[in-house]
């Protein structure tokens, strides 16, 4: 996909929503299990790269070659990189294998979109 048609702005609502979405989702977990501080820690990470993420610029290099690959008209490229995307920010603040910043978060997400070719 050339960089003409990335949509940057889509792609960065895109993962700012799945961060939420993930974050409310701890939330509610945390709260169901309250002995289980791991989680909550986890809903506080993920709340941060949300901040962190919705202040990136749009012309941040990161997002760039995120959104090439998110964007990719090639279907199966697509799926690897986003059933990827979607495992690191499931793990995403998490003590046993999971990223814990948003610089780690994006590295890794760096790494599976040059892994989905």
């Amino acid at each position: 996909m050339t960089e003409e048609l990335v949509d940057l702005e889509a792609y960065r609502e895109q993962l700012v929503e799945k961060l939420e979405s993930m974050r409310e989702f701890r939330v509610s977990e945390a709260g169901e299990r309250a002995d289980n501080e791991l989680i909550a820690r986890a809903a506080e990470t993920l709340r941060t790269s949300v901040h962190e993420v919705e202040a990136l610029p749009v012309h941040d290099d990161r997002l760039r070659a995120l959104a090439i690959v998110a964007q990719d008209r090639d279907d199966l490229r697509r799926a690897r990189y986003i059933e990827q995307e979607d495992h690191l920010i499931g793990r995403h603040g998490l003590d046993d294998g999971g990223t814990q910043s948003t610089d780690e978060l994006l590295a890794a997400l760096a790494e599976a979109a040059s892994a989905a070719d």
